[in-house]
C-alpha cells in the first residue's frame, strides 16, 4: 500500500515573548543606523510592531493606513504633515512584494519627510527587502503572528486558520 504524502509549507509561530525579543533586536539595529525623529507604522500589523518599537526607542509614533479593494491599494489614513523635514522609521509586520512599502514611501515623500529607514518584522524571499528585518521567510512559509492567532467568537476565543 502506498502512502500519499502531502507536503506542507514550513510554519513559523511567533510567540509574544519571541516578538518582544525580535523587537529588541530591531530597536538595536535601528539605533545603530543613527538618529531618527519619528516612527510610522503601517496599519494594521505594522501598527503593533511600530508602536512597540516607538516605545523602545522613545520616538513619537504616527500611523498610516492602506487598504486593498478590488486589487487596488489606496491610502485610507495618510501620513500627517507634522512629519515634514523629519527622519523617520517606516515599519510593517511583513514585507512581501513591497507594494505597501512603495505606496507608504511615496506618501511620506509627498508630506516632505527628509529620510526614511524601512523596517519589517519579517520579510519574504524573494521579495522586497526593507533596510532592516528581524526574520526572513521563504515565499511558501506560513508565519503566525501572536496578535493574529485567536479571535473572539461570541464569548470565547477560537484559533484562526492560517
Amino acid at each position: 500500500m502506498l502512502k500519499s504524502s502531502v507536503s506542507e509549507a514550513p510554519r513559523t509561530d511567533i510567540s509574544w515573548q519571541a516578538f518582544g525579543e525580535l523587537c529588541k533586536g530591531l530597536a538595536r539595529q535601528i539605533r545603530a543606523r543613527g538618529s531618527h525623529d519619528a516612527l510610522v507604522g503601517i496599519a494594521r500589523g505594522g501598527s503593533i510592531v511600530g508602536a512597540t518599537l516607538s516605545f523602545m526607542l522613545n520616538l513619537e509614533y504616527f500611523p498610516i493606513r492602506l487598504g486593498k479593494h478590488g486589487g487596488v491599494t489606496r491610502v485610507i489614513v495618510p501620513p500627517t504633515h507634522d512629519l515634514a523635514g523629519r527622519s523617520v522609521v517606516l515599519v510593517d509586520d511583513l514585507s512581501r512584494t513591497g507594494e505597501t512599502f512603495r505606496i507608504a514611501l511615496h506618501e511620506l515623500k509627498r508630506v516632505g519627510v527628509r529620510s526614511v529607514l524601512t523596517v519589517a518584522l519579517v520579510h519574504r524571499e524573494p521579495g522586497y527587502k526593507p533596510d532592516l528585518s528581524a526574520l526572513t521567510a521563504s515565499a511558501a512559509d506560513k508565519v503566525a503572528f501572536p496578535w493574529g492567532r485567536e479571535e473572539l467568537v461570541g464569548d470565547h476565543f477560537e484559533l484562526r486558520k492560517l
